[in-house]
């Protein structure tokens, strides 16, 4: 009988803590102004690989995330101003290391239309302009084929990277 309780006590104490762990999770993305969770266009997910510096590198996007990064929608207006402001601070205080800790947990991200088509940026959280990458589904023509691609930009103004295809062979 008394083990009986041992083991209720310590089953009921790892699901407390796994609940805690989990509330803990959600609040420190909300403790940064992430609430709304972003979709990504359903013509950009997948696993898209392409070359860069000569080697081969993947780029993976899903329904919420990148690169197993999650994507949250961008701040706007008096809201962003404020956050922007306390994270600022906050980062100052940790000597300049808060910013990496959170931008690589989560990005900000937005849609956009880049000749008509659907894509999305994906920034590090609050980082402002010039510092995200621009997904957009395109369609190369490669040896008389027609094959789907992801045109991938960086930068402001969404500056020309690389196109990503979905086999490797393509990223050549």
């Amino acid at each position: 009988m008394k083990k009986k309780k041992v083991v209720l006590f310590f089953t009921a104490l790892l699901v407390v803590l796994g609940l805690a762990s989990i509330h803990t999770q959600k609040a420190d993305a909300a403790s940064w102004g992430a609430k709304q969770v972003f979709t990504t266009p359903k013509r950009t997910r997948g696993t898209w690989y392409y070359k860069e510096d000569g080697r081969i590198k993947k780029v993976k996007i899903t329904a919420h995330t990148v690169n197993g990064l999650k994507l949250y929608k961008i701040l706007k207006g008096k809201k962003a101003d404020k956050i922007e402001d306390k994270f600022a601070a906050d980062d100052e205080k940790s000597d300049y290391k808060l910013e990496n800790k959170v931008s690589t947990s989560k990005l900000e991200a937005y849609t956009f239309k880049y000749r008509g088509v659907a894509g999305f940026n994906a920034n590090g959280w609050l980082a402002g302009a010039g510092d995200g990458f621009y997904y957009v589904p395109v369609v190369r023509n490669i040896k008389g084929k027609k094959i789907n691609a992801l045109r991938i930009g960086e930068g402001a103004g969404n500056y020309f990277a690389y196109y990503a295809y979905k086999k490797a062979s393509l990223a050549k």
